[in-house]
């Protein structure tokens, strides 16, 4: 991590170092099957809220939920699926797994949070209907920008949090703890700009497969689709961090 040794560095120089040595790991994430799993989930878990049974459709997916579940019980029982799947699968899973079921889950739950009823008290009908809106491909597409830009942010600090506490000090990187504060905030901003084609691309995509040909999108789609969104990622990142 030579840049952090330097006084002057920007955020986009910070992540294209991180992006770099990290992309051997973000090229093995489609293998992953417990990462596979946890972007599945969050395909499939809007669709299951659709259905007349949704606590039935629900443990159809492997998430384990009570009857008429609130959503922090599906995020419970999504978070157990991924962890399963990170025990069937262990050979093969990686620390992106792990990062993108806490990218899933953080995106899920703060979507939902965030689109709730305001004018009362929302009880698990609110929940369950405002987590069905999110199969639409065009609010899709925005969780599944929360949920790269979680990934990203993951990947880059995974890297970053072991190294800038010794960045510290007159002269460093950073003078004290609060710039490092304004280190991450930075970080955050920079991932939610370089995801933001996720937006247009989960939409389409979403949209092509479940709508237009109607497909019952299966594990192995999910992993087409982390290809290809990976890769734009990735190459949103090196276009953003060319010099001027």
């Amino acid at each position: 991590m030579g840049y952090l040794a330097e006084a002057d560095v920007s955020v986009a120089e910070l992540a294209d170092a991180v992006a770099g040595a990290s992309e051997k790991s973000l090229a093995r994430a489609t293998k992953d099957p417990a990462f596979i799993e946890a972007l599945w989930l969050l395909l499939k878990v809007p669709q299951a809220a659709k259905a007349e049974r949704f606590a039935e459709a629900l443990r159809e997916l492997g998430v384990s939920v009570p009857d008429n579940p609130s959503v922090t019980e599906v995020v419970v029982g999504m978070d157990a699926a991924v962890e399963a799947a990170q025990r069937r699968h262990a050979p093969n899973v990686t620390d992106l797994s792990e990062m993108a079921k806490h990218a899933a889950i953080a995106a899920l739950h703060g979507v939902i949070r965030e689109r709730l009823p305001a004018l009362w008290a929302p009880n698990r009908e609110d929940e369950r209907t405002t987590l069905a809106t999110l199969a639409a491909p065009e609010k899709f597409g925005d969780l599944c920008q929360r949920f790269f830009t979680n990934l990203v942010e993951h990947n880059l600090q995974y890297f970053l949090d072991r190294e800038t506490p010794k960045h510290i000090g007159p002269g460093r990187m950073a003078q004290s703890v609060g710039d490092l504060a304004l280190l991450d905030r930075d970080i955050r901003r920079h991932c939610e700009e370089t995801t933001i084609i996720m937006r247009a691309f989960a939409k389409d995509w979403l949209g092509h497969n479940a709508y237009h040909l109607g497909k019952d999108i299966s594990r192995q789609d999910a992993a087409g689709f982390a290809h290809v969104a990976l890769q734009k990622i990735r190459k949103e990142l090196s276009i953003r961090n060319k010099p001027e």
